[in-house]
């Protein structure tokens, strides 16, 4: 590991530059990089470097102290140096921290970094600005400055060098389903931390939908009782999946990412996605269907409905739902400071409204043309309401039906590709640019089988150079390019729900999208950004952040002279892939062929001994939605890991109606603990 980030290091400071007035000028967006991820807008080399050491202060102006001290506290514990920060006189060595008026404009976000061999230099006319700064040093240093110990032997030195930033889109997003899986405290603080370092400012929380209600409502206790909470027993969901925030968490959530600089969306998804909220409130809903009365994981939603969308809604034709919604947001606006309020709109069925004989008299008494008439009324009073908490409403394009009914301060996040960011911006709604190609997350990322847990359904192959080279801004005119906030991913937990296949799926393609919403177009360039990549792959190891690598989760493979056309046992070696204690996933994918592969049992041994043990039929086909059961799933468990012994899978499999079959199975161990340890990469 000392050895790859050695030569990651000397990499970074193998400066191929032009030479102008003595200095080298770094063209950030050629083939020169400083290993930082977003690549700033305009950076200089120059002769020498900083170093910190034992004897190193840190001096900041009042105002910019929380930077500094930011700053400090990470440098601390990896460097093991007291690093003191003080304010008033500066003397000419050190590090300081300055807010002032920049000759530049710089806007909110902006700053400037001078670096020369006896001071570090950061300043910027706004605390954001100050904070990025930080980051950008903290980018800069060897990648052990990540490390939650001390580390020794490290020269803590940074080449010395100007640096002017700023974001080309103010809105620079990534949005978190904790409705589907419901995450603790602790893994959304390591999101806002890794989204921070890496300059992105807006955590969209998807908080409800119709697998679970995850905010506590003091006026409506009932909202996160077990029956809205917590995934039927059926299910066998692991306990940590089921749960919600209270009010006292989500302002400790707030206050640290607040410190971070990125501003929460909370999001409550109305008038669809509500079974949660109809199970405690059946008196909101359009019809009397309930069943099941539970919540329960999004893919067993086609055997409870036979279509993943809820049989009933909140009914938009009762004053009760907007005293209830009015109700909700009041106090979701005192939690979030933000400017934002999300009510999702999206996916609304309208067959289930016009199957009930009061929605459509209402339609009919409103002079509403018809049950879309009927959702513009719904998504009209909600903006109102959101507007009276003194809040900018956004909500799925799905709302923008008629944009003469909507009000202007609604603002629109387009899912549904560029036609739909056109629609809003040749309107004058502001929108966020979050198409589903290439911005979701839980869409595969290299192809149909890159060995990853998620959503195959989908068309789209979301690559990760599709991520970086994706523009907002293709189509419009050059008066409606003002109209797009910026650019956010979505991450979808309905198939990678793990924490670790969450990573997996996350990462490196978020911080394609960071470079993508921060950097100037004219800077950007893939190839050098797949070589910055490198020293950021070392630096999440560090985190201990999984991320995606070509095969993903394959370990071995099976062809047609391992079957038979009875039941057999097939064994490969997982030693590899076992490191701790967790949760097991393996997966049996036919890939071509005549025939499909049968199983019916899965083991885990160690050292010979069976310790867990899977035992159900499945079928390895050409299948990859969800509307099915997924019966090529094997689940075990490791709860007594022993390093240096031996790991072996075994499979009790036979050829389908034939032996002519190919295809990969996929290892898959998520620790209990997540960012404890990473998976060891293959040598």
């Amino acid at each position: 590991m000392m050895r790859r980030q050695l030569s990651i290091i000397l990499l970074c400071m193998l400066w191929t530059a032009l030479s102008v007035n003595g200095q080298k000028v770094l063209q950030t967006g050629n083939s020169y990089s400083t290993c930082v991820i977003p690549i700033p807008l305009r950076t200089i080399v120059q002769k020498g470097t900083f170093e910190i050491n034992k004897h190193t202060k840190i001096y900041a102006d009042a105002e910019a102290l929380p930077a500094a001290d930011f700053f400090a506290k990470i440098l601390r514990i990896s460097t093991g140096f007291e690093l003191p920060v003080t304010s008033g006189k500066r003397p000419n060595k050190g590090i300081y921290f300055i807010r002032e008026n920049m000759v530049d404009d710089l806007g909110k976000e902006g700053y400037h970094l001078n670096i020369s061999p006896n001071r570090m230099i950061v300043s910027a006319p706004y605390p954001a600005g100050l904070l990025y700064g930080a980051q950008t040093l903290r980018q800069l240093l060897p990648t052990p400055v990540e490390s939650t110990e001390q580390v020794r032997g490290i020269d803590w030195k940074i080449q010395c060098m100007e640096i002017t930033d700023t974001p080309r889109f103010a809105w620079r997003g990534y949005m978190q389903d904790v409705s589907r899986t419901f995450y603790s405290v602790d893994v959304i603080k390591k999101y806002i931390d890794v989204m921070s370092l890496y300059k992105m400012n807006v955590l969209h929380l998807h908080l409800t939908d119709d697998q679970g209600w995850r905010v506590e409502i003091k006026k409506y206790p009932k909202l996160t009782s077990p029956l809205t909470t917590v995934f039927a027993p059926v299910h066998k969901q692991p306990a940590e999946r089921n749960g919600f925030y209270t009010q006292e968490q989500i302002k400790d959530l707030v206050k640290y990412a607040t410190e971070r600089n990125i501003m929460i969306v909370p999001e409550i998804d109305i008038p669809g996605h509500s079974w949660a909220t109809l199970l405690v409130h059946p008196e909101l809903g359009v019809n009397n269907n309930h069943q099941p009365a539970c919540v329960f994981p999004f893919l067993d939603s086609w055997g409870y409905w036979g279509t993943q969308f809820t049989p009933n809604t909140l009914d938009p034709t009762k004053e009760n739902v907007y005293q209830f919604l009015d109700d909700i947001f009041t106090e979701i606006a005192e939690l979030f400071p933000g400017d934002y309020i999300h009510f999702g709109g999206d996916e609304v069925r309208h067959t289930t409204w016009e199957a009930e004989p009061h929605i459509l008299q209402f339609i009919q008494d409103h002079h509403l043309q018809n049950s879309t008439g009927l959702q513009n009324y719904f998504v009209g009073r909600i903006c109102q309401i959101i507007k009276s908490k003194g809040k900018k409403p956004i909500g799925w394009n799905d709302i923008l039906q008629d944009p003469d009914q909507l009000t202007k301060e609604t603002a629109i996040m387009s899912w549904l590709g560029g036609g739909a960011i056109l629609k809003a911006a040749q309107n004058g709604f502001y929108t966020v640019a979050t198409p589903t190609s290439p911005m979701y997350l839980d869409i595969t990322q290299a192809d149909r089988n890159d060995g990853t847990m998620c959503d195959l359904a989908y068309s789209c192959i979301n690559k990760l150079n599709l991520i970086y080279n994706y523009d907002p801004l293709v189509g419009l005119e050059k008066n409606q390019e003002q109209y797009v906030l910026g650019i956010q991913a979505n991450m979808w937990t309905a198939v990678p729900q793990n924490v670790k296949d969450m990573n997996v799926q996350n990462f490196p393609r978020l911080l394609a999208l960071a470079e993508n919403a921060w950097s100037a177009k004219e800077n950007k360039n893939y190839k050098n950004f797949e070589q910055r990549l490198e020293k950021n792959y070392v630096r999440l190891d560090e985190l201990k952040i999984d991320y995606y690598h070509k095969g993903g989760y394959i370990s071995g493979t099976w062809q047609p002279e391992m079957l038979s056309d009875e039941y057999s046992p097939l064994e490969w070696d997982v030693t590899p892939k076992v490191y701790a204690n967790g949760r097991i996933i393996v997966g049996f994918f036919y890939t071509s062929g005549k025939h499909f592969m049968d199983i019916r049992k899965v083991e885990l041994l160690e050292n010979d001994q069976v310790v867990s043990t899977d035992e159900h039929i499945g079928l390895a086909d050409k299948f990859r939605g969800t509307h099915k059961t997924k019966t090529f799933l094997y689940n075990l468990t490791l709860d007594q890991y022993k390093p240096g012994v031996k790991y072996t899978l075994r499979a009790e499999v036979k050829g389908n109606g034939g032996t002519d079959s190919f295809g990969n199975f996929t290892f898959n161990l998520s620790p209990y603990q997540p960012f404890t340890v990473v998976e060891p990469r293959s040598k």
